[in-house]
């Protein structure tokens, strides 16, 4: 069955729902960059050298940052992805659409438990008072935050990817070529998971977010 090739939008709620999910496209890609580049944890460093980093207060306020990024960075997506919901309502690619959808839910869920990972010793000393933990805990803490970003959460990023670019792709709803860059950067995203860097492969989730930025805006100021 071939699917409805849907016109671009023309109402005013339409077209203003179309700018937002632009702009909101754009901005994921800047709020997940910063997420990871607003902190810098030592990573396989000395005790010594971790110990004396997490007692120095902007350091502990760089986690907070980072926490309020990914928290943003969720949102926005959500924003994003339901906005391509709606446009692909009546391509008959229900399936491709549910798939990207909880692969976005899974997506941000995870987003979220990192984003609590990264604030939490930062809120816990600086705003209640309470002791730095142990170095094993801080050791902890930061590995299963960086081991979370790097493996489910861009796993779940790469696979949204993969469903968005499908329906691109069959549907022709936006520009085929956004289908051919999200599968590239997809491609990208999980090879470099299987290898155990996921975190180093947002640049290409930056890519693909303002990709899609400028096919949204695109497709919401063209004419029907």
């Amino acid at each position: 069955m071939t699917a409805t090739i849907p016109r671009a939008p023309t109402s005013p709620d339409q077209r203003t729902a179309g700018k937002v999910a632009a702009v909101a496209s754009a901005l994921f890609g800047g709020t997940l960059v910063l997420t990871t580049m607003s902190v810098n944890v030592p990573w396989k460093a000395g005790d010594k050298e971790v110990l004396d980093w997490w007692q120095q207060s902007a350091n502990l306020n760089s986690g907070i940052v980072s926490q309020l990024f990914a928290i943003s960075a969720a949102v926005l997506f959500v924003v994003v992805i339901n906005y391509v919901r709606v446009l692909a309502a009546d391509t008959g690619m229900t399936q491709w659409s549910a798939f990207a959808h909880s692969m976005a839910t899974a997506f941000c869920a995870t987003l979220l438990v990192t984003s609590a990972l990264r604030g939490v010793i930062g809120q816990m000393v600086q705003y209640y008072d309470e002791p730095l933990p142990s170095l094993d805990v801080l050791r902890y803490s930061t590995a299963l935050n960086y081991t979370l970003l790097g493996t489910a959460t861009m796993m779940a990023m790469a696979l949204t990817m993969v469903a968005v670019s499908v329906i691109v792709l069959r549907t022709r709803l936006l520009p085929t070529w956004l289908g051919y860059v999200g599968l590239l950067c997809a491609a990208v995203i999980i090879g470099v998971v299987a290898i155990g860097l996921g975190g180093l492969a947002i640049p290409a989730a930056l890519l693909w977010s303002l990709c899609l930025a400028a096919a949204l805006w695109r497709h919401t100021t063209s004419t029907s």
